[in-house]
């Protein structure tokens, strides 16, 4: 008794995960997980301290978002727990109706009873013969078979192979796309380009690989033209980057907007400023310069950079945005509205200044030498390039979903039923789904029946 309901129990819950109903509920609350990236500040789309303040704004609800990890959707376990239940819900229909689609592609040896077909229509017709209603179906694209007293005719019986093939490819769109997500790459490099600067992935110095960068992979050259920022009061809200490849087209990239360019994916996920600096005569001929980023704010750890070969160098606090507060310097936001540096130079072995700097604030190093920092300060972008591997697969997916609908939906499986009677023909038919349009096709199938003079080719049974 016990294992008879243990049976029950665990049928009872099959059931549910092969439920239709399941799966309604699970693609809705995916679609709503997904779609929160347009209502909910996501990190990494915004400064932490902003996404806080968001947060404390909205109260209950904006706690109650970032507990459940709302604000962070692609590592949330509630888009991992609900893509996992969606996975197991494809798999547990799609085994427990196999048989049904495979029964539903066989021809039956005998037509099937009329009791269950809903739609019935009489047409007035005496002396019609079955072979010549059978041609008739034929020719309307029908496979027939002639019983005693009536034909049958099945037309779409291997719509339910459509059916099949967009579950399957679902299915294995899911398990690829997590794979993808969490898998390994075979390269990733992390790269820091400057406004202006081009890059060119095997000539380029990367900040950090994971990988072996292999002069077989394919080449990359493009330039980053523009760093875009969209700010809300002194907050980033987001930022976009504008690049040039390297066959004259521009393209736009974000923290949630990755520009591809097979076999690589390129993701944006930070910026900081990339000031230059210069070193002048009496004559003001500059005798030295360059660009230098710096660490991308918030501030972490001191910059330093070199002068020239001799030991001289410059170590130094960037604030885009500087404010004095009590003894201490800081950073009110991420603009560049009162830049300064915070800088201790050392020249020839002795440190010749340390204090706060503006730009183009000159520097006295000797000789009627000077150092400053140029009143241009640039932007850099901190780009993710990844050598994609698996995502032809996720899009041959795609693919095979629409060609499944296709093939679904283009040629929907009907039955109709003529039953040869003295004086007349009754017309029975029925249509797994659209059976409204189907009635309206029976009636017109149903009066050309009544008009048309059958002229059978051939006279035998089954086709």
């Amino acid at each position: 008794m016990t294992a008879s309901r243990g049976r029950k129990w665990l049928g009872r819950q099959v059931t549910f995960l092969g439920s239709g109903r399941l799966a309604i509920v699970l693609l809705s609350a995916l679609v709503a997980l997904l779609s929160l990236y347009l209502f909910v500040p996501q990190q990494g789309q915004m400064e932490a301290e902003a996404l806080e303040l968001w947060i404390r704004q909205r109260g209950v609800l904006g706690r109650a978002l970032d507990i459940l990890g709302l604000t962070d959707v692609q590592h949330s376990w509630l888009l991992s727990g609900t893509w996992g239940l969606l996975f197991v819900n494809l798999l547990v229909c799609m085994t427990r109706r196999f048989r049904t689609t495979l029964l539903s592609c066989r021809f039956p040896e005998e037509p099937p009873s009329f009791s269950t077909f809903r739609l019935h229509r009489e047409v007035a017709r005496a002396g019609a013969r079955d072979a010549e209603v059978a041609e008739w179906l034929r020719r309307k694209g029908y496979r027939t078979l002639v019983g005693p007293d009536a034909v049958y005719g099945l037309r779409g019986r291997f719509a339910m192979v459509g059916h099949w093939v967009f579950h399957v490819s679902l299915l294995l769109l899911l398990a690829a796309g997590f794979l993808v997500a969490v898998g390994p790459d075979s390269f990733r490099g992390t790269v820091g380009i400057g406004e202006g600067e081009p890059f060119d992935l095997h000539t380029s110095p990367l900040l950090s690989t994971n990988g072996l960068l292999s002069s077989e992979l394919p080449e990359l050259k493009l330039q980053l033209e523009k760093i875009d920022v969209v700010t809300e009061g002194r907050a980033v809200r987001h930022f976009d980057v504008r690049l040039l490849t390297a066959d004259g087209h521009q393209v736009v990239a974000g923290i949630n907007r990755p520009y591809r360019k097979r076999p690589y994916q390129m993701l944006v996920h930070g910026f900081g400023y990339m000031p230059g600096w210069a070193i002048v005569n009496a004559r003001k001929r500059m005798l030295a310069g360059a660009w230098v980023k710096l660490t991308p704010f918030p501030l972490r750890a001191e910059d330093s950079f070199p002068l020239d070969e001799d030991g001289s160098t410059v170590q130094v606090y960037f604030y885009p945005d500087h404010e004095r507060d009590g003894e201490f310097d800081r950073s009110r936001s991420r603009l560049l509205l009162n830049p300064r540096f915070k800088a201790r130079i050392s020249y020839r072995g002795q440190q010749i200044y340390d204090g706060l700097l503006k730009p183009d604030e000159r520097v006295p190093l000797g000789n009627g030498r000077e150092f400053f920092f140029l009143p241009e300060i640039r932007r850099y972008a901190l780009l993710d390039i990844i050598h994609e591997r698996g995502y032809e697969f996720v899009f041959t997916c795609f693919g095979l979903m629409i060609a499944g609908l296709f093939l679904r939906y283009a040629r929907i499986r009907k039955e109709i039923a003529v039953e040869l009677r003295e004086g007349s023909l009754h017309v029975f038919g029925r249509s797994e789904i659209l059976e409204d349009l189907f009635e309206e096709e029976l009636d017109r199938l149903a009066a050309e029946l009544a008009r048309t003079e059958l002229h059978p080719h051939d006279q035998g049974g089954a086709a």
